[in-house]
């Protein structure tokens, strides 16, 4: 695992690896100067990578598949921000404190961007009734288990109304399972199987049902697992007491040029735009790569 030098002062520190990050060190290596990328993960790519190739997200499959870290860029992987000390005047540098094996540590930079994304969000969040019962699960750790080999159970209900939704439903039908789609009333776009709102979670200890509320009518499906992708939630909860403002909904509040309230502090992607398509967090790198000191429009 690389030596973090804690002595040494960048130009800029990005937390974060996923596609809004790659998007802007692709865009911006000459506005970037030297500069450290950190991310918990073991790979680049974000938590969307383990979705990829997907229909619908060719954009993000190619950033990943062609990046490769500009020069003067240290990526640091295995490696959590716990924490942000702004700087106190200006013309000093802010401290990141981030948190590897090894123990915890500081990073200094004079600019820092917010790119750590978000969380999808579990049934607790919502309090969906029911019982707590295994095979509820959110995309993310359905996706990982394929990737390591297992199957989340036989036979699995998707809910939710994004394009992430459906391409997972679409993996696990690859991988063998019977899959079911629904989408919360009012918002089928994308036209899954079945419309309504998810009113209960049944049995115990393994899902054996869910129940939904479609055109006033409780209608019973019998499924082993859930994959619940109704949303994200900003990953803001290690800047507590950093001073960065938060709008009500808890995303990173920014101006047209992605600053925040803190002069030196960038945030972009999902941080400040929860969903998980992640339509916007490409187009976002490219644009903070152009306000940085030194970038190009």
């Amino acid at each position: 695992m690389e030596d973090l030098h804690e002595g040494e002062v960048y130009d800029v520190a990005i937390v974060g690896a996923g596609l809004s990050a790659l998007s802007l060190l692709r865009s911006g290596a000459t506005a970037l100067g030297r500069s450290v990328v950190v991310d918990y993960q073991e790979q680049a790519g974000g938590l969307l990578r383990y979705l990829l190739p997907a229909e619908g997200f060719g954009e993000a499959w190619e950033l990943l598949q062609d990046f490769q870290p500009p020069q003067g860029v240290r990526l640091l992987l295995q490696t959590t921000a716990v924490g942000l000390l702004p700087a106190s005047d200006a013309g000093r540098t802010h401290t990141l404190v981030v948190r590897r094996r090894q123990g915890t540590a500081h990073l200094r930079a004079h600019q820092v961007v917010i790119a750590c994304g978000g969380l999808e969000r579990p049934r607790e969040h919502d309090a969906i009734p029911g019982t707590r019962p295994a095979g509820v699960m959110t995309p993310i750790l359905a996706l990982q288990l394929l990737a390591r080999g297992y199957l989340p159970g036989r036979r699995a209900l998707v809910y939710g109304a994004s394009r992430y939704a459906l391409a997972t439903a679409r993996r696990l039908a690859e991988a063998g399972m019977e899959v079911l789609t629904a989408a919360p009333a009012g918002d089928n776009g994308l036209q899954a199987r079945l419309c309504g709102t998810l009113q209960e979670i049944c049995g115990f200890p393994r899902l054996s049902a869910v129940r939904l509320l479609c055109d006033q009518q409780t209608v019973e499906v019998e499924v082993d697992t859930l994959v619940y992708a109704a949303g994200l939630l900003a990953n803001t909860h290690w800047l507590k007491g950093s001073g960065l403002a938060l709008t009500p909904a808890g995303t990173i509040a920014v101006d047209a040029g992605y600053r925040t309230n803190i002069p030196g502090i960038y945030a972009i992607g999902t941080v400040i735009r929860p969903e998980l398509d992640h339509q916007s967090s490409v187009r976002m790198g490219k644009e903070v790569a152009a306000l940085l000191p030194g970038g190009v429009l």
